[in-house]
């Protein structure tokens, strides 16, 4: 930090008693006085006698003493400046003349008695300053005193001298306050209104500039040693992460005014530039490298808030702090997922045994084994997730597999029967979620019913009661049919007649005896898959389109599909829902599970950018009436 401090008290006008049409002979006299009095050292008043009789030196103590001022007023401002406050002095010399009073401002600075509003006088009083009539005042008492005279050219470069001094004992005085950079900062505000292109400001912000170096060196240093470490994501993280957060504040109380001032130039500061560089290639590391997507997320808030004046990188960094938010918001939920999801996978392994837990003991963390740790598991997600549909999803998921894949719809009806008695106060969240379950109960209910029922066909009695059964979950219009199913095996009670007439009612109960129809669509062969948090950048959000074209995706799975693509295998679920209830015919039925069979090994897992699915959901939405249009034709020509 500079040392110089500007003050009236070392000028040689003050320090001989001198005026400014004191003559050579005079100050000589003056030098003899003085070291009659010896108050001051001989070699200091040789000095000043020195500068003061030396024309071209002369000039720089004419200019930084109290010009156009009377002997009077001299006086006065002396023993003011000896006793005053800042802002009594202010009062005083606010009608002096503009030299004089930024003279008096910059040495209040000097011996860091000033407050901003002394700063405020000097910075306006330079913008004001004349220089006509200081050429006029001291080349008149010049010429009284002996002196040659001043050219224009002379007094110019010696104001921009003083103006120069000037500005480096007010950033002197800013650096001896409590909180240099709040002070400055609101300094830059103020000026910048006052007047942006003041010549005052420019030099008072470089010379600030400057006194910082040796603060914002040490902080650079601490970023780099944080930075190389919190790179290899190691287990104390988070701390370096709030140590980098901590430095970016430090950086910022120190280097913001520079970044305003720059920022009012159409400027961007290159030392915070350079800082933003470095952390944002740490957030990207973190994010595509380590999967540390919470720290990126803390990092790039944290460089958003401090360089808001960098406005290049502003928009870069929102699009940056949306697409983290939405990765670690993602790994959030499959962290807390990830326990469940093995659970699942192991009860996958052990069919025989969640089978009898179940029979036994049911959905309940009453017993032991696989379903035990599954209950406790999902009991555990349901209660952390904010969308408790998450976890209800992955023990869905379970219960399909083991219907539609180890066809056992006994077992995955208990499951879902077991889902469905943990959401008995369901709130709002997972009401949707409720309905189907309970349609899927209903269908994995028949699926395992009408097996028996098969089973039992001749059986009369066995079969009236599997109906009874029946009856207690199916819905609406299969209790009707139910209903005149169990009517007519009940009035059928003798001989070959009630075979046929038994057959002849399972034969035209054939689209109810469709086992796993329900399950076999597209809403339910797509089974819930986690989150994915991969991926080599960060992903951007997805432009908005009014265009509905279709891709058909390549069939497999696991594939990141097109946004067109997304639409195809939104649009043709959709589509499939509407067809189902429209089939009635054998031919039909056959063509339906193809559309559904070519439908699965295509859309029954992927992955998209993110923000893609819900906007094209949405679309899908607005043009449910043409979807269901086209189903309607599918059907007509088959």
């Amino acid at each position: 930090m500079q040392a110089y401090s500007f003050s009236i008290d070392d000028n040689p006008f003050r320090v001989l008693h001198a005026g400014y049409r004191s003559s050579a002979a005079e100050i000589a006299d003056l030098v003899e006085d003085a070291e009659l009095d010896g108050n001051v050292d001989e070699s200091t008043l040789l000095k000043a006698q020195q500068i003061l009789v030396t024309p071209r030196t002369r000039l720089s103590s004419e200019v930084s003493w109290l010009p156009e001022l009377s002997q009077l007023q001299i006086s006065k401002v002396l023993e003011l400046l000896s006793s005053a406050d800042a802002q009594s002095i202010l009062q005083a010399i606010d009608h002096f003349p503009e030299l004089a009073k930024a003279n008096i401002a910059a040495h209040l600075c000097g011996r860091k008695s000033a407050t901003i509003d002394v700063v405020a006088v000097l910075a306006r009083t330079w913008d004001e300053i004349d220089s006509a009539p200081i050429l006029a005042f001291l080349n008149g008492n010049r010429r009284h005193a002996g002196f040659p005279n001043l050219e224009q050219a002379q007094l110019r470069d010696a104001l921009d001298e003083l103006r120069r001094l000037h500005a480096v004992a007010s950033a002197v005085y800013v650096w001896s306050t409590d909180a240099p950079g709040e002070l400055m900062n609101e300094i830059v505000e103020r000026e910048l209104e006052r007047n942006s292109d003041g010549s005052f400001l420019s030099l008072l912000v470089q010379n600030y500039d400057s006194n910082s170096e040796l603060a914002l060196s040490s902080i650079s240093e601490e970023f780099k040693h944080n930075i190389d470490i919190a790179k290899t994501a190691p287990k104390d993280l988070q701390s370096h992460v709030q140590k980098l957060s901590q430095l970016l504040t430090d950086w910022d109380e120190i280097n913001q005014p520079v970044q305003l001032y720059e920022q009012s130039r159409g400027h961007e500061e290159a030392r915070s530039k350079q800082i933003y560089e470095n952390i944002r290639e740490l957030c990207l590391t973190l994010a595509n490298e380590k999967g540390r997507y919470s720290e990126a997320l803390e990092l790039s808030e944290a460089l958003l808030r401090t360089f808001p004046e960098l406005e290049s990188v502003a928009e870069s960094l929102k699009e940056d702090i949306s697409a983290l938010e939405s990765l670690a918001e993602q790994k959030k939920i499959s962290d807390q997922l990830d326990p469940l999801i093995d659970a699942c996978e192991k009860a996958k392994r052990d069919l025989p045994n969640i089978r009898k837990a179940l029979r036994s003991d049911g959905f309940s963390p009453r017993g032991q084994g696989v379903v035990t740790n599954l209950v406790n598991k999902y009991n555990a997600a349901k209660s952390s997730l904010e969308d408790p549909s998450v976890a209800i999803l992955v023990v869905r998921d379970l219960a399909l597999h083991i219907n539609n894949e180890l066809k056992d719809s006994e077992t995955a009806f208990r499951l879902i029967d077991g889902l469905l008695g943990s959401l008995s106060s369901h709130g709002r969240k997972t009401a949707d979620i409720v309905d189907k379950l309970k349609d899927e109960r209903s269908v994995l209910h028949k699926n395992w019913k009408m097996a028996e029922f098969e089973r039992q066909s001749g059986n009369l009695g066995a079969m009236v009661k599997i109906i009874d059964e029946m009856l207690v979950y199916a819905g609406t219009k299969d209790k009707a049919e139910l209903q005149q199913l169990k009517s007519k095996i009940q009035r059928r009670q003798t001989g070959k007649k009630i075979k046929y007439v038994i057959y002849a009612s399972i034969a035209a109960f054939v689209g109810y005896l469709i086992l796993s129809e329900e399950f076999n669509s597209p809403s339910s062969r797509t089974t819930y898959r986690p989150p994915t948090t991969g991926g080599s950048s960060l992903p951007v959000p997805p432009a908005a389109t009014n265009s509905y074209q279709e891709d058909m995706p390549p069939i497999g799975s696991g594939r990141t599909l097109t946004r067109n693509q997304v639409r195809y295998c939104v649009f043709q679920g959709d589509r499939l829902d509407y067809i189902r209830p429209l089939t009635t015919t054998n031919n039909q039925i056959d063509r339906f599970n193809l559309l559904v069979d070519d439908f699965n090994r295509r859309c029954s897992s992927f992955r998209y950018t993110s923000g893609v699915l819900q906007a094209v959901e949405r679309e899908a939405a607005a043009r449910s009436s043409i979807l269901q249009t086209e189903a309607r034709r599918i059907v007509s020509s088959w």
